[in-house]
């Protein structure tokens, strides 16, 4: 994913006031409920025929419907980024909020692929080693993906760490080159 420089400026504005009125957490639902809002009436919210108030009034009554309200700052936010044409940047904000979200919690963002759902001692061992390294909390994004057979890949900070059985094979095979290069 491709983020954007506009898209930070958004997300970093849009956190603050989140800090400022202690909402980091409704902010960030509200960004998850908004992001699959617009992908799915994608044709709707990109018409520029539609007028931006017109947009957000939707997007009100949907979120009224499953019993959440948008604040004046939400809406704002929202008029804002429609009157710009900025919509289609609605997923790489809310990316970077949370991200910028976690940095202003003081932890770090630690990207966690495994081969399955990971058990509370994985979890455990993987803060220590983070803790070690980063000398914070890190708060996980974890995919599950199955073809790793087994083991982990952790990225955090530019640091990657990969205990995969796969990139155990890639370290050997790279080992035996350079030994035959050697010889």
């Amino acid at each position: 994913m491709k983020l954007s420089a506009v898209a930070g400026r958004y997300a970093r504005a849009f956190l603050n006031v989140a800090i400022e009125n202690e909402k980091e957490d409704e902010y960030l639902r509200f960004l998850d409920f908004v992001c699959n809002v617009y992908e799915s009436n994608r044709d709707l919210f990109d018409n520029p025929v539609v007028k931006p108030e017109k947009k957000v009034a939707l997007i009100k009554s949907v979120l009224e419907e499953f019993g959440e309200e948008m604040d004046e700052f939400q809406e704002r936010f929202l008029i804002l980024l429609f009157e710009r044409k900025r919509q289609k940047l609605l997923r790489n904000i809310r990316e970077l909020f949370e991200y910028e979200k976690i940095l202003s919690e003081q932890k770090v963002p630690a990207d966690l692929k495994i081969a399955h759902v990971p058990i509370e001692e994985e979890l455990i061992l993987l803060r220590k080693f983070i803790r070690k390294y980063a000398l914070r909390d890190p708060v996980f994004k974890t995919i599950v993906d199955e073809s790793l057979i087994a083991g982990a890949v952790v990225e955090f900070e530019g640091f990657r760490l990969d205990t995969t059985v796969q990139g155990r094979l890639k370290r050997l095979s790279q080992e035996t080159l350079k030994r035959g290069e050697m010889s």
